[in-house]
Formats: structure tokens, sequence, C-alpha cells
């Protein structure tokens, strides 16, 4: 029994890496040959037990940091930049100041100022405009045509305003006029056809519009900007600051009772010339004259004081910046 198990044994040590394979070939060798068993061959038998103990302890050695193994280090976080947001508007911030005539018709000057905004996309060309322009938002723009809402400022006249010569004329009221401007480039950012059509919040106020042309040239950091102007008015609006009524006359014997009719009421020209010195801050100088004609250049309101030339002049500084919030546009 003992002779058919090892085999079987020797099988087992070599696959469990006790012994070699040579070894087991010589162990199997001893019980191939039948040699008669005696006390030293048994001795001999056992002796692969204390190479067992011998073998294991060497054949699986204890872990050792070795030279060449590469350092272990813990992840570190990586960071990864974001991006600043797109602005999401420029806003430009005008601070202007006009010297005007203190009522359409008169020969007497005042000094105006006041802030105003303009809004553009991030991208979006900057569009020349005249300072005589209305205060306007494109709906709708490109480099050959735009169109959209406008507003615009008109001084009203009081009767400290009048030169002694129009005492007891009517008083008009201040207004601001509201409707549409549009603007064609017939050549882009050279050649610009510019008209406006307002109304005054008040009846009284009538419609308003004008027409006007514009040459633009560019050196360097400088824009200069000149064309010519029509300006009309319907019969309300005449009325309303051309016109002498029969009160006026009964209180003022000298102005005689006149009824203006609408229609053309103004020919004249406005320049510009604005400085660019970044993409933040701008100057600009400007001024413009109006010949009143007409029913406007008849009116009692004009001849008394022989103000049918009507002048103005005026400087803005702008200032340019980002805007990242809410807008209402």
């Amino acid at each position: 029994m003992f002779m058919r198990t090892l085999p079987l044994l020797v099988a087992g040590l070599v696959v469990s890496g006790a012994i070699s394979p040579a070894e087991a070939s010589h162990a199997n060798s001893r019980h191939t040959h039948k040699r008669p068993v005696h006390t030293r061959q048994i001795s001999h038998a056992k002796k692969p037990a204390r190479d067992l103990h011998r073998r294991t302890a060497v054949s699986v050695p204890a872990p050792r940091a070795s030279a060449w193994h590469a350092p272990t280090y813990a992840a570190q976080p990586v960071v990864v930049p974001v991006a600043p947001a797109a602005p999401s508007w420029l806003i430009t911030v005008n601070a202007k100041g006009l010297v005007s005539p203190n009522y359409l018709g008169s020969n007497r000057y005042t000094g105006i100022a006041y802030p105003t905004l303009s809004f553009r996309r991030p991208g979006e060309p900057l569009i020349w405009s005249s300072p005589d322009d209305a205060i306007s938002y494109s709906l709708y723009q490109s480099p050959y045509f735009s169109i959209g809402p406008a507003v615009n400022y008109r001084a009203g006249r009081s009767f400290g305003s009048v030169s002694p010569a129009l005492h007891g004329l009517h008083e008009t009221q201040w207004t601001l006029e509201g409707g549409l401007f549009a603007d064609v480039w017939l050549l882009p950012n050279t050649l610009r056809v510019h008209g406006e059509l307002l109304h005054g919040f008040r009846d009284e106020n009538g419609f308003v519009g004008s027409l006007g042309a514009d040459w633009v040239s560019h050196w360097d950091q400088f824009t200069f900007g000149v064309g010519p102007r029509l300006k009309f008015g319907n019969d309300h609006f005449m009325k309303e600051y051309f016109s002498v009524n029969s009160l006026d006359s009964a209180i003022n014997p000298n102005l005689t009772p006149f009824d203006a009719k609408g229609g053309l009421y103004a020919v004249g020209a406005y320049g510009s010339l604005t400085y660019r010195q970044s993409d933040t801050w701008s100057y600009t100088l400007h001024g413009g004259y109006d010949r009143l004609t007409r029913d406007a250049a008849r009116s009692p309101i004009v001849t008394a004081t022989n103000s049918k030339d009507q002048y103005s002049i005026g400087a803005i500084v702008s200032y340019t910046f980002s805007y990242n919030g809410w807008s209402p546009f």
C-alpha cells in the first residue's frame, strides 16, 4: 500500500513546490526498480520531509524593498482654470453739454448738461451716429440699414425766456418726442442717410421729422462727420411754436396774429469730431446751424428778434464698460 501511495505523494509535493521535478524523478525511479525496502531506504525516504521544511522556508522569501521600485505618491488635485464669463453688454455712459437757443426760434442762448446711455453686444461693430440724432435703440441693425425707437427732448418757451420784444407771447411746455428712426448706409461706415419721425406726448406738440445725410471719415483715432439737414413739422407743431394768436396780439400789439402752416421749417448742417483715446474713453466736439424758412421765417416770433439763424455747439465725454448682469433688452 505504501509503495502505491508514494508516487501520488511525490506528485503532490511537486505541485506544491516543496520538491523539484528532478527530485521527484529520483524518488519515482527508486519506486520503479522495486528494490526491497530496508531500514536505510525508509530512512532515506523520510529525508524529503526534512527538505520540505527547509525548501518551504527558502522558496517563499520575505518581501523587501528594491532599489528599482518607483516611489508611490499621493494623487494631487488638478486645478483647471476657469475662463471669465464673457460680458453680456457694452454700456456707454455719455456726459453731454450743449449751448443752443432757449427755444425754437429764439435769439437767446442757454446751456444744458445731461447724461445718456447706449448699449451694444460684445462683438457688434460700433456704428457711427451724429450728436444731433435722437436717443435711439436699434431693433434691427446691419452694415447697410438699421431701424428702431427714438426719443428726443424739446425745450419749452416760458415768459421769462423771451426777449422784451415778445412780451405777452403764450408759453409752450417742454416735451419728450417719441417715434422711430432709420439709417441707410449707402457706403458702409462712410455715407449715411438718417431720418426721424417723432411726436410729443401732448396733442398740441404734433409731428416733427428730420432728414439728413452725413459723410464720415476716419483718420487713426479721429472720426469726422458732416452733412446737411432738413426739418419738418405738421400744422399742430407749427402752430405751437410759430403761430401768434389773438390773445398774444391783444397783450402785445407789436405781434400781429399769424397762423403758421406745416411743412419744411429749417434747412442746415451739422458736424462733429471725435477722438477715441481707447476702447474706454472718447471725446467729441460738435456743432450745427439751422436757417429757419417758409412760415417759420415769416412768423412775428422770429422777425421781431431777427432770429432766423439758429446755432448750437456742444461737447461729449463718453465712458464704456462691460456688464454681465441683467438687462431689459
